[in-house]
């Protein structure tokens, strides 16, 4: 965005910063590539009855669930008609703790079934499977899936990965899970069903093991910049900027949003032409504990 083109931001209230904050999006390299795999599988139905899924992971606070809000942001569809309701992208978070029984009243909920508890769970699963036919559902997306690891008992985990196995079988749909790498038990407990998830992307966070890691993570900070709701940039993307950020934040996307938006906040509340230094202190200071983790207390680098 040119510095003319950044003139809007002098048109616009507090509040209005503050939506356009609230709403910031970082379509990122990385978030593409992610978007683009799952755009892939959605897709692959047309060309085969053995549609292709994918296992999304990496460490908590990386994006994955961004990128699973936005994937159904972008391409859900719900029609209601006289034959009934057709739904194309079927998608569920996981709760902890969970049991095969709840999660699957939960999605028949989902697809309208008017008794979703009813039933024993045999008779539950054939209703989701001949449901998620009717409803047309192209893709199945589910988000923290490693909750189905932490199960009651051990042998759940099988029924879990059996379940799974069957409900793709018998409906021929996508399936695009996401989770922390001990999802990859269930995968393990059923070697068929760890066949079908032949894509697996993970999301890391960002480093500075190299140059081109380096460049890579400055131009995120530029882009998240240029996005911000001031008329001047504040250079985030600068090397002075960029290492203390790194330090801050360990790379983590979750970790550099929430830094950087409440250093916003605070520019934004002083009536700032954009950020400083002093925001960026300020905001470490008051997420330090977030940022820093468990493992160390680091010393504010913006100070």
């Amino acid at each position: 965005m040119s510095t003319e083109d950044r003139q809007v931001y002098a048109t616009m209230d507090i509040k209005q910063k503050k939506a356009h904050l609230y709403n910031l999006l970082i379509q990122h390299p990385r978030f593409k590539k992610a978007l683009t795999k799952i755009r892939h599988c959605h897709e692959s139905k047309e060309i085969s009855n053995e549609p292709l899924c994918m296992f999304v992971t990496g460490q908590s606070g990386c994006g994955k669930s961004k990128i699973f809000e936005t994937y159904i942001n972008k391409y859900s569809k719900t029609l209601y008609g006289q034959t009934g309701t057709k739904k194309n992208i079927l998608s569920a978070k996981i709760p902890s703790p969970v049991r095969i029984s709840t999660f699957t009243e939960a999605l028949l909920d989902k697809l309208g079934d008017p008794y979703p508890t009813s039933g024993k769970l045999g008779n539950k699963i054939h209703r989701l499977q001949k449901l998620i036919i009717k409803c047309e559902v192209e893709l199945i997306m589910l988000d923290e899936f490693q909750h189905f690891v932490k199960t009651e008992k051990p042998k759940d985990m099988y029924h879990v990965a059996d379940n799974f196995k069957s409900l793709i079988n018998e409906t021929g749909v996508s399936v695009v899970l996401f989770g922390l790498d001990e999802a990859e038990k269930i995968f393990s407990e059923n070697k068929q069903l760890g066949r079908r998830f032949t894509i697996k992307e993970v999301i890391f966070p960002f480093n500075y093991n190299d140059q081109a890691s380096i460049n890579e993570f400055r131009a995120l900070l530029s882009q998240i910049d240029r996005k911000l709701p001031f008329v001047e940039l504040a250079g985030l993307g600068t090397a002075e900027l960029a290492d203390k950020i790194m330090i801050a934040t360990n790379g983590v996307m979750n970790s550099i949003m929430k830094l950087i938006k409440d250093a916003a906040l605070n520019a934004l509340i002083q009536d700032k032409e954009k950020i400083d230094m002093a925001d960026l202190a300020m905001s470490y200071d008051l997420h330090s504990f977030f940022l820093s983790g468990l493992v160390e207390k680091k010393a504010n680098p913006f100070i």
